[in-house]
């Protein structure tokens, strides 16, 4: 199977920001030796032509079985001397080994540089047959020439361990690296240049290839904080070692199955990937103009104009209004909730009103709120801190209210035996797990009827290891904290003032997203309800994309031009390379590593994703029940690992300084989901903050449906205060 190249590898080509490292797995694709080959047949030079040779034989062939490919090297160029080198030359240099495919296809892409740790000439040759002429061609001792090249920014190959030609540059034993390294600290620094510059795809190495360990020894892992990303198409890598590439040397491994044994894979992905760079020119975006599609209708708003480009995101630069571009999706019937009345009563306190009919046969517009409407004013409440902590074998929660009179605290603690007394339910084992947890959870607060926590905005500081857990379940008194005060989380390992504040534009620019997958009823309705919305507001710009306009070059063109002040997506959640991405039409995926690249370049100061999962999976909720009456561990037999969970998009909102994230621990359903939304827009349009926006969106999706789950399950991680208007 051909794996899918990810998009932020496609924008960094497309960007001319990408180099490739070629491996000895595509020399021997074009029919010359591997390393493993090449040294036996060293191994065989060295019994037939030296007196006491054979002695050793059966000494290095061992060692070329265990992988000590560097140190049968070593031995071998010293037995040999010079005949080593000539004995190279005649396997090696490839002048009638007739071009691999790859080899070709590798050339076809607009790779910034091609490195290379072959001595061979074929990446030569596959210049000179694609593009014409001859490539300007460089080793570790081409220094002057290799520093302007990458000032000018042409493109060159670079022949790292040396050419086959020049055998002064040839590179053959761990030795002669650990030379040019230390000996020629020009090339070092000019290399090391490009490792922090240029992001990086290996193609024909695996782990066992002594140049990819001299790599991953010198240069690599040097360097394992924000570098540019770092890509390796392998195979027969299991996730142990994809995760040590990840870690040692932030390297995203793109596995493949190797299926023939030919490594056709490869191939695959390189006319995969040029496909995905040089697409077929897509319809624009607004503007007016007729779409090529019939499916897809153009709604304007009032004095609709092109949203591109957009003005800077300063208080006093004007925002114009967009062209809405609709693609209608297809609708399936909503999925049955059933959910226990009796276990999600009594959350929800007195019974709200819904303040809109959200039946199955209408759409109603959203009442609009005037422009000229008065914000409304912040709370006077100084916000409560609540800590969860690691104890001595404990968890420990820290309660600190903030005032005049300094700080009081109170705590309390939680037994490792916690997660034993959650038995399984009959029906809805997740919905009673949430309330069970925070029933527990609540017993160990000292806090009485009418406590301080219900007198606050509360801000949640859950320990970094814990964060993957839905602490906004907690219940106090039988009812939901996040449903009766402004609960948000402080983002974990960043102060507020090193934060700061997003700018926000006077004239706000909103960005929705219907991603693939998004063929239910809620998540259409949910599109429809936005949109409605939006086309009442004069003083908001919104662009929308979905149905067949919501593909990743079309979404990139928008972020492109600079970044929203509101980025919402609603549809589905997937992996991609290990890391969690947003669904997105066309097969191509906005991945996180992609919105991390995209976000770096600003600040967004809003991010919604109405997605499941999309700010972190818990684990604690993923046991599957045996039988009623019986407990099972979640996963290790430990009580910590019950607070454990997989990433989302939360952590990725919090390192790249996103002012407030929302998404769901869970999977947001039907109208409840749907209400949600409708209303945490409709209040940040009004002027409410974030936090009493999230809250009053919570109340008003548990009156829809009071038996579902879907309001206990979203999150709120950043400011708190911040508004849209």
């Amino acid at each position: 199977m051909i794996p899918k190249p990810p998009g932020l590898l496609i924008r960094y080509l497309q960007q001319s920001r990408c180099v490739v490292f070629v491996g000895a797995g595509l020399s021997a694709g074009a029919g010359l030796p591997t390393w493993r080959r090449l040294l036996l047949d060293v191994i065989d030079e060295i019994v037939s032509s030296l007196p006491e040779g054979a002695q050793d034989e059966a000494e290095l062939k061992q060692l070329v079985d265990q992988g000590k490919l560097l140190e049968v090297a070593d031995f071998c160029k010293e037995q040999l001397g010079a005949a080593y080198h000539q004995f190279l030359t005649g396997r090696l240099r490839g002048d009638t080994t007739q071009l691999s495919p790859s080899h070709r296809m590798v050339m076809q892409l607009p790779f910034s540089a091609w490195v290379t740790t072959n001595y061979d000439k074929l990446l030569e040759r596959a210049y000179s047959e694609v593009k014409g002429g001859f490539p300007k061609t460089l080793t570790h001792k081409d220094t002057d020439a290799l520093g302007l090249l990458l000032f000018e920014g042409g493109p060159f190959i670079l022949k790292a361990h040396g050419d086959i030609d020049r055998p002064e540059t040839v590179v053959l034993t761990s030795r002669d690296y650990s030379e040019i390294i230390h000996a020629n600290p020009a090339f070092n620094e000019v290399f090391t240049g490009l490792l922090l510059t240029k992001a990086l795809l290996f193609v024909g190495f695996s782990l066992s290839d002594p140049d990819f360990r001299l790599l991953m020894d010198r240069q690599l892992t040097h360097f394992k904080g924000y570098v540019p990303d770092r890509f390796a198409l392998m195979t027969g890598l299991g996730p142990v070692e994809r995760d040590v590439l990840w870690r040692s040397a932030r390297i995203r491994v793109i596995p493949y199955t190797n299926a023939s044994g030919k490594h056709e894979e490869v191939f695959g992905f390189l006319k995969a990937l040029k496909e995905a760079v040089q697409p077929s020119p897509a319809p624009e975006v607004g503007g007016g103009s007729e779409v090529a599609s019939s499916r897809v209708v153009s709604l304007s708003i009032p004095a609709a104009r092109p949203p591109v480009p957009l003005p800077p995101a300063s208080p006093s630069a004007p925002l114009r209004h967009a062209e809405v571009v609709l693609a209608p999706g297809a609708h399936r019937s909503p999925r049955d909730e059933g959910f226990l009345a009796r276990l999600l009563g009594p959350l929800g306190g007195e019974s709200h009103a819904a303040s809109e009919e959200l039946s199955e046969e209408s759409l109603p517009l959203i009442e609009s709120h005037p422009a000229e409407a008065p914000a409304p004013q912040p709370m006077a409440l100084v916000p409560q801190h609540l800590f969860i902590e690691r104890g001595e074998g404990r968890l420990q929660f820290r309660l600190t209210p903030g005032g005049e009179d300094g700080v009081v605290s109170v705590s309390g603690t939680v037994p490792e035996d916690l997660w034993r007394s959650l038995g399984p339910e009959r029906t809805r084992p997740d919905t009673s797990r949430y309330v069970r947890v925070g029933s527990l959870l609540a017993k160990h607060l000292p806090l009485g009827e009418g406590g301080p926590l219900f007198q606050n905005p509360v801000v949640l500081h859950p320990a970094a290891e814990w964060a993957r857990f839905p602490w906004e379940i907690l219940l106090l008194q039988g009812r939901a904290a996040d449903l009766e005060r402004q609960l948000v989380r402080a983002p974990v390992g960043i102060s507020a003032q090193a934060r700061g504040t997003p700018t926000v534009r006077s004239f706000p620019w909103v960005l929705l997203i219907e991603g693939a997958g998004a063929s239910s009823r809620r998540e259409t309705r949910e599109t429809e309800r936005l949109i409605q919305l939006y086309q009442r507001e004069e003083n908001v710009l919104c662009t929308v994309l979905r149905g067949e306009q919501a593909t990743f070059n079309r979404v990139m063109a928008q972020l492109d031009d600079g970044l929203p002040d509101l980025f919402h997506f609603v549809g589905d959640m997937g992996e991609e390379a290990g890391e969690p991405c947003l669904r997105l039409a066309g097969g191509m995926d906005l991945s996180a590593g992609v919105l991390r690249s995209v976000l770096s370049r600003g600040r967004l100061p809003f991010m919604v994703l109405s997605a499941p999962f999309s700010a972190f999976a818990p684990d604690a909720f993923r046991v599957p029940p045996v039988k009623e009456g019986t407990l099972r561990a979640p996963g290790p037999h430990s009580w910590e690992t019950f607070f454990e969970g997989r990433p989302g998009f939360m952590e990725l909102a919090t390192q790249t300084g996103v002012g407030a994230f929302v998404g769901c621990f869970g999977e947001p359903r039907g109208e409840s989901g749907m209400a949600f939304m409708a209303t945490l827009h409709r209040e940040l349009i009004s002027g409410t903050s974030i936090a009493e926006a999230v809250r009053r969106a919570r109340k008003q999706s548990l009156s829809v449906s009071p038996e579902d789950p879907t309001s206990l399950q979203y999150v709120l991680s950043g400011d708190g205060e911040l508004r849209l208007r």
